[in-house]
């Protein structure tokens, strides 16, 4: 099964992001650059952590900038 953006976007949302911010996401614009923080990044990649079993180092979080990276590199870790 594939990863979707609807599926980064409910993690997101589960994870206790702001629903405001979060319902205006722009897909390629880096996080930070939409009203996401530097503790909000790390809380996402733990919800993604144990949704989807993956081990999601501190280096290959960082490199995670945009939506559409995180959906990119879930979908590689899964196959």
């Amino acid at each position: 099964m594939a990863v979707t953006v609807s599926d980064i976007i409910a993690i997101m949302k589960e994870a206790g992001i702001n629903p405001e911010i979060v319902s205006g996401l722009k897909l390629d614009v880096p996080l930070f650059r939409q009203g996401l923080d530097s503790i909000d990044l790390p809380v996402i990649a733990v919800a993604t952590e144990k949704k989807y079993g993956v081990d999601l180092s501190d280096a290959d979080a960082a490199k995670l900038k945009t939506i559409n990276e995180f959906v990119l590199f879930l979908n590689q870790k899964l196959k």
